[in-house]
């Protein structure tokens, strides 16, 4: 099965027709990630970094203490494991939620209010803007995957420059596939610990 339609010879450094094999997810790994269960037709649901504060609360991939380091604790500000988005959808009413309930400071230009210390533009890079990181590290709202692999295939997009394969470490990939199978793995114990404690 091909990932994305892409004819031969392929456009610059873009492969022709590359299969879903191909599809690597950087600076995103299970270490920091953890599942959660919500009503259908949510469902099960991967679990990805947020500010402590705004945790909503999941069963993380750590837990138990028997996967990684003895005394680790879940990752939550580290490069390698923040799962850079590539960008952001909302509706108007959203987008004015953001603005005006859940973003200290407002969402929206101007950013004038005594929250914004010097010139927020000059001081945050593009990630912070259409990444993500203001939504998730400023208005502290909670990232989640579905973990229906119809629905999780259809929330990545293929970045086409293909220029994060040759600037970064390959420790900071991972196989889409590979995190989506990681992350079952993590709701199979997750399972199992409810079970156990009769939930």
């Amino acid at each position: 099965t091909y990932c994305c339609k892409e004819e031969e010879p392929g456009r610059g450094k873009m492969r022709p027709n590359p299969t879903a094999d191909d599809v690597v997810i950087w600076e995103t790994n299970i270490g920091a990630a953890g599942v959660r269960k919500y009503p259908e037709p949510i469902g099960w649901v991967g679990a990805m970094p947020v500010e402590d504060r705004a945790d909503v609360g999941s069963y993380w991939s750590g837990e138990g203490g028997q996967v990684y380091e003895p005394n680790m604790s879940r990752p939550r500000r580290l490069d390698a494991t923040l799962g850079q988005q590539a960008g952001w959808m909302a509706t108007r009413s959203q987008v004015e939620y953001f603005h005006h309930e859940a973003c200290t400071g407002g969402f929206l230009p101007p950013f004038d209010q005594a929250h914004w210390k010097g010139d927020p533009l000059q001081r945050h890079a593009v990630e912070f803007w259409s990444g993500g990181f203001q939504l998730f590290g400023q208005c502290f709202l909670n990232r989640i995957l579905s973990m229906d692999s119809d629905r999780f295939s259809r929330q990545l997009l293929y970045h086409t420059a293909n220029n994060k394969q040759t600037t970064l470490r390959v420790d900071k990939f991972v196989r889409a596939g590979d995190f989506l199978g990681q992350l079952n793995t993590v709701k199979n114990r997750a399972e199992t610990s409810l079970s156990a404690a009769g939930r």
